[in-house]
C-alpha cells in the first residue's frame, strides 16, 4: 500500500476531481482481486488523471437531456435559450462561461431557492418537477469548472424526465438483465460476482456501495475507456447508453434499493427490447403528423457518419392515369387498366440506393466508421445502432457486377423497409418505399406514353439499361438520361421494391378518383416490384409494367429456414426510396415501416 499512499498524496493535494477517485478505487481494486496486474492500473491512472475530469456524452448530456433540453431547444426556446447543441447553448454571454460556473446561468439557477422564479429547472408543483440532485449540480459544476468541453456535433434530444425516485424494477433490473446478468448469473459466475440476487450483489462491501457510485464497481467500472482491460461490458458487447449510466448512479446514489424478493435472470438484447418498433422509432424521432415545414425543394441528404451523401427531388403532386388503356395494344397482362388517381406532395431519391448507401447500413459500416474516427454516441447512434441488421450474407450479393456506384441487390422488402428505418433513424427525416401509384406517377413525370420518352421501345437505350445493351449485368446508377423528373434509372437497370401487395389486374377499371391509393400487404408473396431490370425486355420497362416476387427468388439460399433479409436469386432487384411532404399519423405507421409481426419474426441479431 506504499504505492498506493504516495498516489494518493501526490495528486489529491493539486486535484479533486472525482476522476481520480475513480482510478484510485480501481487501484484498491486490483489489490483486492490478485489477477489484476497493478502496474498497469498505475500506468493507466497517471495518465488518466491529466485528461478531463467529466466526460461529456457519460456525465452531462444525460442531465441536460432529461432536465434541460425539452424547454430549451428548437422549437420550444424558453427564455430566449437552446440547449440542445454546442453552438446555441455558448451562444449567451452567461448561459456556460468555460471555467466559471458561478457565473454561469446553467448552474447557479440551479442553487436558488425553489420558490425562486428563476429557479431551474422549474418547480410547478407537480409530481414531475424535482430539483437536480447534489451530484447533478456537482457534475454540471465540475464540468464548467475544467473548461465545459462539449464535442463537436453532438446534439442534445430531449428526454423523458425520470421520476424523482428511481424504481429499481422499473429502471434498473432491465439495465443489469441485459447488460451484466448473462456472466454474473448462477452457472456463469466470471470474476467470483454473481449479479442476480441481492445476496450475492452485496456479498462484497464494493461492488454496490449505497451512496457512492465513484465506490462501486458496477459503476466505475462501465465507465472506463472502451480499451481498457477491465471495461463492462468486455469487448464484443455494446458498452452500456449513457442513460444507462445515468439510470445507475442515480440509483447508487439513492441508496441501491433493491427487493430482496427481486431475482435477475439474462435477458438477451432484441429488436424489441432495444425499443425499435416502428411506433417507438417514430415516437423517439419526434414526427409529427402533418405537411413538412421544410421548402420543398430540392436537397442532398447527408449521412453524418460517413461521407456519403444522396440526392432528393421533389415531386409535385397532381392527378394521373395510372396502368394503361384497354386499347393499348402492346399492354402487359399485369398493367392495371387505365384509372384516374391523386398523389400527394413527396421527394424521390434521384437515383436507386447503391451499394456503398445501402452496406452502411447492412454490415453496421456507419457504426465503424463512427468508432474508427472517435466520434461520441449521440442520439441518432443510438437510435440507428439498434435497428436490427441482416445477419452476414453467405455469398457476394452483388455476384462480381460491382458495387462502387451500383444499385444495391438481392434484398427482401422486409430488408429494404427495414432499411428506410434505418435512414429515418439515422437522419431524423421520415423516408419510406414508394407505393406503386406513387412510383408510377413519378416515372411517367406528366406523360402518357408507354415510356417517359414517348411510346417509340427503339428509344429505350437512351433511357434504360436492358437485356439488349447490359452486357448481363446491371450498371452504374445515372449512366443513361433522366426522365422529365430528372430521375435516372426509372426504366430498367434493376426492378424496383414498391409497398404495395401484388393483386392480379381488375378486369374494370375503378370509376372513382382514388387518392394515394395502397394494397397493403397481407401475405408474403407476392409483392410489387417496378421499372423493369438489365435482363428483360422492353415490354417489362414500360411505365406501367409490374411484377409480383416469388418464393423462387429464394431458390438458392442455403439457410433454414429462408432468411428474412435475402433474395439470393434476385439479381434484378433493387429499390429507391420516397420521403413524403405529408408526415403520417403514428397509427398509420406501421403501412410504411416493418410491423410489429414482421419484426418479431426476425432472428435475433
Amino acid at each position: 500500500m506504499i504505492v498506493l499512499e504516495s498516489v494518493e498524496r501526490k495528486f489529491f493535494k493539486s486535484n479533486s476531481n472525482f476522476e481520480i477517485n475513480r482510478r484510485l478505487h480501481i487501484i484498491k481494486l486490483s489489490m483486492t482481486y490478485p489477477k489484476f496486474q497493478i502496474l498497469s492500473f498505475l500506468l493507466s491512472f497517471s495518465l488518466s488523471c491529466f485528461s478531463a475530469e467529466i466526460d461529456f456524452v457519460r456525465d452531462v448530456k444525460p442531465i441536460l437531456e432529461h432536465n434541460c433540453v425539452s424547454c430549451h431547444r428548437e422549437g420550444n426556446v424558453k427564455g430566449s435559450v437552446r440547449l440542445d447543441t454546442k453552438e446555441e447553448a455558448f451562444k449567451g454571454d452567461d448561459v456556460i462561461i468555460a471555467g466559471n460556473p458561478d457565473d454561469s446561468s446553467l448552474y447557479w439557477t440551479t442553487t436558488l431557492p425553489e420558490d425562486d422564479e428563476l429557479f431551474m429547472p422549474p418547480i410547478t408543483n407537480e409530481e414531475k418537477d424535482y430539483p437536480l440532485t447534489n451530484s447533478e449540480k456537482k457534475i454540471i459544476h465540475e464540468w464548467i469548472k475544467t473548461g465545459a468541453n462539449w464535442p463537436n456535433g453532438v446534439k442534445l434530444e430531449p428526454q423523458k424526465r425520470l421520476p424523482k425516485q428511481i424504481d429499481f424494477v422499473e429502471h434498473v433490473q432491465p439495465v443489469l438483465e441485459l447488460n451484466c446478468v448473462a456472466c454474473h448469473y448462477d452457472g456463469k459466475v466470471k470474476g467470483d460476482l454473481r449479479l442476480d440476487s441481492f445476496e450475492h450483489a452485496f456479498a462484497s462491501e464494493h461492488v454496490i456501495v449505497p451512496g457512492e457510485p465513484l465506490d462501486s464497481d458496477l459503476w466505475v467500472l462501465c465507465t472506463l475507456p472502451p480499451d481498457d482491460e477491465m471495461f463492462m461490458p468486455p469487448e464484443g458487447n455494446d458498452p452500456l447508453s449513457s442513460t444507462d449510466l445515468f439510470l445507475l448512479r442515480r440509483w447508487i446514489e439513492e441508496g441501491a434499493e433493491w427487493p430482496e424478493s427481486v431475482t435477475l435472470s439474462p435477458k438477451k438484447k432484441s429488436f424489441t427490447t432495444l425499443g425499435m418498433l416502428a411506433k417507438d422509432l417514430y415516437q423517439e424521432l419526434g414526427l409529427k403528423p402533418g405537411k413538412s415545414q421544410d421548402e420543398f425543394s430540392a436537397y442532398r441528404q447527408e449521412i453524418e457518419t460517413s461521407k456519403l451523401n444522396f440526392e432528393m427531388l421533389p415531386i409535385v403532386g397532381g392527378k394521373f392515369q395510372m396502368g394503361s388503356p384497354a386499347s393499348d395494344e402492346k399492354r402487359g397482362s399485369n398493367e392495371l387498366l387505365a384509372h384516374e388517381v391523386k398523389i400527394s406532395d413527396f421527394w424521390m431519391g434521384k437515383y436507386e440506393v447503391t451499394w456503398d448507401e445501402y452496406e452502411l447500413w447492412m454490415i453496421n459500416l456507419d457504426k465503424d466508421n463512427r468508432e474508427y474516427d472517435k466520434k461520441p454516441t449521440d442520439k441518432a447512434d443510438s437510435l440507428s445502432d439498434a435497428v436490427t441488421k441482416p445477419t452476414a450474407p453467405y455469398v457476394d450479393m452483388s455476384f462480381g457486377m460491382g458495387k462502387s456506384g451500383h444499385p444495391a441487390i438481392c434484398m427482401t422488402q422486409l430488408s429494404a423497409k427495414m432499411y428506410c428505418m434505418w435512414l429515418s433513424a439515422r437522419t431524423g427525416q421520415f423516408y419510406r418505399l414508394p407505393t406503386e401509384a406513387e412510383w408510377e406517377y413519378a416515372c411517367k413525370a406528366g406523360t402518357s406514353t408507354a415510356y417517359s420518352f414517348g411510346d417509340d421501345p427503339e428509344q429505350l437505350s437512351n433511357h434504360s439499361w436492358h437485356l439488349g445493351n447490359s452486357r448481363f449485368q446491371y450498371q452504374r446508377v445515372g449512366s443513361k438520361s433522366p426522365n422529365p423528373f430528372g430521375l435516372y434509372d426509372m426504366h430498367g437497370n434493376v426492378w424496383e421494391w414498391v409497398l404495395d401487395q401484388f393483386t392480379p389486374p381488375p378486369s374494370s377499371s375503378p370509376s372513382e378518383l382514388r387518392t394515394n391509393p395502397l394494397v397493403s400487404p397481407n401475405t408474403l408473396y407476392p409483392r410489387v416490384v417496378k421499372g423493369g431490370s438489365w435482363d428483360d425486355g422492353a415490354a417489362s420497362h414500360r411505365s406501367a409494367a409490374r411484377m409480383g416476387s416469388e418464393e423462387a427468388w429464394k431458390q438458392q439460399d442455403p439457410q433454414i429456414p429462408k432468411s428474412v433479409w435475402y433474395h439470393t436469386d434476385a439479381l434484378f432487384v433493387g429499390f429507391r426510396v420516397v420521403r413524403p411532404r405529408e408526415i403520417p399519423k403514428l397509427e398509420d405507421i406501421e403501412k410504411f415501416w416493418p410491423s410489429e409481426e414482421d419484426i418479431k419474426a426476425i432472428p435475433g441479431r
